[in-house]
């Protein structure tokens, strides 16, 4: 529904009469606006201008803010019109009339009034009764009143309300659908965004894991290269003594070999003494 600046001034008027729209139109577009502002510039009372205020804001037509003054130590109100409310206190206000003229209609269509030749007054029967059919201001004898051409102004102004109601709850549902949807996108690409972003962090994560698995095993490897080069420096004196141990082991055998040769020349120096003795004695006998 578009809010027109007539449909505003008939919304104001039924609650602040001519005074409000004057102040309205001061407050429209605008946002918390001082109120001694607004009663400097409609030159009138304050207190008149908090008045109507108040009566907005029972209606919650305009909000307020509010600051202590430094100086003066006293609060300032600063006020704003809602034009979302207003929009819905004009729905409130076309279905309140609407229900008051649909009770209007029903009550002429089920009663009978009667009323004053000099249109003094207008009474149903039993009013009638009770003044017995004369008129209470002006004592004329009272008429049936053929109501027939109100009944049809009823029926067309009902209509055109239903009809203007109609529209707006349409243009209504048509916006609240609009603004579902848009909610609803919104609301899909947030968790789409969300979505990618807990990817994201899950892929983050995977690999951030393959780099530390990656590193570990880089470092496992280095760690058993390490090892393994340590066992060859410590395993190549193990070769040289070997070799030393071997060439002992060939010259423990040459020793030994050496000896048993060397054993027979220690038995012939052993007998050579004894030769000398039986040489000794033969040179004795002679």
């Amino acid at each position: 529904m578009r809010l027109t600046p007539q449909k505003v001034e008939e919304v104001i008027f039924r609650i602040v009469r001519e005074d409000g729209l004057e102040l309205v139109a001061l407050l429209k577009g605008k946002e918390n606006v001082s109120e001694f502002d607004i009663a400097t510039k409609l030159k009138k009372d304050i207190k008149l201008v908090r008045r109507m205020l108040y009566f907005l804001y029972n209606k919650n037509l305009v909000s307020f803010t509010r600051k202590k003054d430094k100086q003066k130590g006293w609060y300032i109100y600063y006020w704003t019109l809602e034009m979302d409310a207003i929009k819905f206190e004009y729905i409130k206000q076309k279905k309140q009339t609407l229900e008051r003229l649909e009770a209007t209609l029903e009550k002429e269509q089920k009663e009978v009034f009667y009323v004053c030749s000099d249109t003094c007054v207008r009474l149903d029967m039993n009013e009638s009764l009770d003044y017995d059919f004369h008129c209470p201001e002006c004592g004329n004898l009272l008429e049936q009143d053929e109501n027939s051409e109100k009944i049809s102004r009823l029926n067309k102004r009902i209509a055109d309300l239903k009809v203007e109601l109609e529209a707006i709850h349409k243009s209504e549902a048509i916006r609240l659908e609009k603004a579902a949807a848009k909610a609803k996108e919104e609301r899909l690409k947030e968790e789409a965004e969300a979505k990618e972003a807990s990817n994201e962090k899950r892929r983050e994560t995977i690999r951030k894991k393959k780099e530390a698995l990656a590193k570990k095993n880089a470092a496992k490897e280095a760690k058993s290269a390490k090892k393994k080069t340590a066992k060859a420096k410590v395993a190549k004196p193990k070769k040289a003594a070997k070799k030393k141990s071997s060439k002992k082991k060939a010259a423990a055998k040459k020793k030994t070999a050496k000896a048993k040769v060397a054993k027979p020349k220690k038995a012939a120096k052993k007998k050579s003494p004894k030769k000398k003795a039986a040489t000794k004695k033969k040179t004795a006998e002679k």
